[in-house]
């Protein structure tokens, strides 16, 4: 009888130990990319407790001003489709931002196709935190944000988008 339970007990740590690994892998996640604006921004995600945190800290093209560092925070472990396709949700997360002319400017919350309005719980879309970083660049004549990502619907994006642009000349 007491090798049934040992098998068990086994498995148990075995599973344990795999998810412990998956939360020390996505921790220390990390990488770079550039803005259409030609910032250049390093990531950090940081996960602790069920919530998310992806620091950022993005340099404008030289002479253009100073560096900026921000944070945006969420539980996408809430969306039903993160726990299968976790790596997918951040792609599109780095997407997003990746897409956004100043990465630390106030806009609307950041959310993956996966785990989008109506796909999943609010908590899930990533928030940027308030902090002496995150404040919104100076007033310029140009949005801070796309008008595709504005006024498109994600399912039909690049077909607006290419409308937008074609109208926007």
């Amino acid at each position: 009888m007491r090798l049934p339970l040992a098998l068990l007990a086994l498995a148990a740590l075995g599973a344990a130990a795999a998810g412990a690994s998956r939360e020390a892998e996505e921790a220390t996640q990390a990488g770079r990319f550039s803005t259409p604006e030609q910032h250049r921004c390093t990531w950090e995600l940081r996960s602790a407790a069920g919530a998310s945190e992806l620091r950022l800290s993005c340099r404008p093209p030289a002479g253009g001003g100073a560096a900026r560092s921000c944070a945006y925070r969420g539980e996408p472990r809430r969306c039903p489709a993160y726990g299968a396709r976790s790596r997918q949700y951040w792609r599109q997360i780095l997407g997003r931002l990746r897409r956004r002319r100043h990465p630390c400017a106030q806009g609307g919350p950041l959310s993956a196709r996966l785990c989008g309005p109506g796909r999943g719980p609010p908590e899930a879309q990533l928030r940027l935190l308030p902090g002496p970083g995150s404040s919104p660049p100076a007033a310029t004549a140009e949005p801070t944000e796309d008008p595709s990502e504005t006024y498109c619907a994600e399912r039909w994006h690049s077909l607006c988008s290419f409308f937008v642009g074609f109208w926007e000349g």
